[in-house]
């Protein structure tokens, strides 16, 4: 028989070791059930968070406001892409005064003004180069007069062109739409997008940037008076952090200034000290301001459809972080005063002509570095008359040259240019050509056409020599226009004449980096002074 040898220690031992073992067992199993637990918590915080996120994604996609980008039949042009494939980007940014809201009939007065269209009484272009290396503010005053093109509104009812009006009241005709559409009908430029914000939202995007830095040269007070107007705003000499209502009294303020003109200057020293506050205080990677930001950028802003999207407006506000504050440029188109009537502006031919054409070849105004993109990625260049594409002759279809009615307009500044370009159609035979007067102020040659009317167009772009990109289709109306703009000055041939390189003396240019920038209080007495 065989024998077993006795465990060591006996029964008690045994069971020792056997306790042990199943100490040993319930610690792990308990280690694994918290390890589980933990995995499960993990797991359920970052479902939570992601739906949260999403959840909050929408919230602030619903924030935003949309609307068409153009209601108007006015087309520009596009300057083509450079070595790289990059082009520029236009965006118009529009002040409204609307008081459509009790918020902001309580920060803007004039109860009264509830039920009036609202008006756009900031207006600015903000083009970035198509390297992203540089960017210029031009802003119009909204006193200047200028031909508003006829326009609908999103429910498709139209208004009638107004000559000679004062832009701000291109708001009132149908909405954002109706301003970009007279800013591509006074530039010759496509414009991409549209950004427009109101008085609750300037205060909104003040106080989420933490107050904006400004700077008078003497104590100041706009005071009001009743029937003059007047924002109330009211500081000492030297440098202040304004916000909320004070920031958007800063925008508003007219009278302290002088002028409507020097009111676009506080305007761009308000935007270029924002610049520089956003650059320097970490805003931008602080994930708890960064939040405050987005959610008061999403209130505040209404955009056109196409830029209506978070990642969008984000996407954007990365290329324009690009930027470095001391190639950001701002300066208010050359005006002249209206023999009509002192207290309006007319934009200033010729002058205004040349930024424009600066834009359209992407030419930095702020006279730092080479014509944009060429430290990277190559020059831009016009996608007009100065591309070899464009540069190529018009065929000219057959078509009985009598029956083609043309209308002929002169945007370029010289009087007399409808006139003799008609002239000179009819002796080719296009009979139907006649001299109209408006057509405004145009940096660029454009004939537009209606839809089945090409070959027309060609015909008589042909007999013009007209590059093949200044001829566009306007949709379903019908007639062919000519608007003969500012790279036409003389001859009845068109010739392309070459971008400036430089903004016209009238022109003061300022640029975001500088800091000691102070407003200038015209004190008129003691009236706006204390």
């Amino acid at each position: 028989m065989t024998s077993v040898e006795p465990i060591p220690g006996g029964r008690a031992a045994a069971r020792r070791a056997k306790g042990a073992g199943g100490a040993g067992s319930r610690r792990r199993l308990r280690r694994r059930r918290w390890l589980r637990a933990v995995a499960v918590t993990t797991g359920a915080t970052l479902v939570a968070g992601c739906g949260a996120g999403y959840l909050y994604y929408r919230h602030l996609n619903g924030n935003i406001r949309a609307g068409t980008k153009n209601l108007t039949d006015s087309h520009g042009e596009r300057t083509a892409p450079n070595a790289k494939g990059q082009t520029p980007l236009n965006i118009l940014l529009i002040g409204t005064d609307s008081r459509a809201s009790q918020e902001n009939i309580d920060l803007g007065g004039s109860a009264g003004d509830a039920s009036r269209p609202a008006l756009a009484d900031v207006q600015m272009l903000l083009h970035v180069s198509a390297d992203r290396s540089n960017a210029s503010l031009i802003s119009i005053p909204r006193d200047t007069r200028v031909d508003i093109p006829a326009c609908h509104d999103e429910k498709g009812r139209q208004s009638a062109a107004l000559p000679r009006t004062m832009i701000n009241t291109a708001l009132a005709q149908g909405g954002p739409g109706c301003v970009l559409g007279t800013w591509v009908a006074l530039t010759g430029i496509d414009i991409d997008h549209y950004m427009m914000v109101d008085f609750s939202g300037v205060v909104r995007m003040a106080d989420a940037v933490g107050g904006v830095p400004v700077c008078v040269d003497r104590n100041m007070y706009d005071r009001y008076r009743p029937g003059h107007g007047g924002t109330g705003l009211k500081l000492t000499k030297g440098t202040h952090v304004v916000q909320g209502v004070q920031a958007l009294q800063w925008l508003r303020t007219r009278d302290a200034w002088g002028s409507d003109i020097n009111r676009t200057k506080a305007q761009h020293l308000y935007l270029n000290s924002m610049v520089r506050q956003l650059k320097s205080s970490g805003r931008m990677s602080d994930p708890g301001q960064l939040m405050s930001l987005a959610e008061a950028a999403t209130k505040s802003l209404s955009v056109d459809k196409d830029l209506a999207d978070l990642k969008k407006l984000y996407d954007l506000g990365e290329q324009l972080r690009q930027v470095p504050a001391e190639r950001i440029s701002s300066l208010t188109v050359p005006v002249v005063e209206d023999p009509s009537d002192r207290n309006r502006l007319l934009l200033k031919p010729g002058d205004t002509e040349q930024i424009w054409k600066m834009l359209i070849a992407d030419t930095p105004l702020d006279a730092k570095g080479a014509p944009a993109g060429t430290a990277s990625g190559g020059p831009s260049a016009p996608s007009s008359p100065s591309t070899p594409a464009a540069d190529a002759a018009v065929s000219a279809p057959a078509v009985a040259k009598g029956s083609v009615a043309v209308t002929v307009q002169n945007a370029s500044g010289g009087g007399t240019r409808a006139a003799r370009i008609s002239a000179a159609l009819n002796a080719a035979g296009f009979t139907g050509a006649r001299p109209a007067p408006g057509g405004g102020s145009r940096a660029t040659t454009r004939l537009t056409y209606g839809s089945g009317q090409l070959a027309q167009a060609q015909a008589v772009a042909a007999a013009l020599h007209l590059p093949a990109d200044a001829l566009a289709e306007s949709g379903p109306a019908r007639g062919l226009t000519l608007v003969i703009g500012a790279d036409w000055k003389s001859g009845t041939a068109f010739t392309a004449a070459p971008a400036p390189t430089a903004v016209p003396t009238s022109v003061a240019v300022e640029t975001a980096d500088d800091d000691k920038n102070c407003m200038t209080v015209v004190p008129q007495g003691n009236l706006y002074t204390f």
